[in-house]
């Protein structure tokens, strides 16, 4: 469920926008900040948003992602820097931290499912 989109550009030449997407009654959000060198994004959300992992590509195409122990977040973070970093063909963080209490199997795919989405529109706004 498409909820709000908002796009801003500073004078910097940066240029920000955010997805909120609705998932289980809670809110999953993607802030993209493009700069002049690079993409930034903090992906959040469910019942406790938080910072799961970070995934970082370099000016050299390298990926790198630290994940914090007991979380899955990087699979998303990791998925997300390096399409973008392909797209956009500069330098990308991930940030990434989406939570729900005990979700079966085919919940987690819906979560999966989403941010894919979300990730889609994304790659079509760089």
């Amino acid at each position: 469920m498409k909820m709000d989109e908002k796009k801003d550009k500073n004078r910097n030449g940066i240029r920000k926008f955010q997805i909120r997407r609705s998932l289980m009654q809670e809110e999953l959000t993607a802030e993209v900040f493009i700069l002049p060198a690079g993409v930034e994004v903090n992906l959040y959300g469910g019942s406790l948003p938080h910072i799961g992992a970070v995934s970082i590509v370099d000016p050299d195409g390298n990926l790198t992602t630290t994940q914090f122990p007991t979380h899955k977040d990087g699979v998303v973070s990791a998925k997300w820097a390096r399409a973008i970093a392909d797209t956009a063909g500069v330098p990308v963080t991930v940030v990434a931290g989406i939570h729900y209490d005990n979700l079966m199997k085919e919940e987690i795919a819906a979560v999966v499912e989403l941010t894919d989405e979300m990730l889609k529109e994304v790659l079509e706004q760089i």
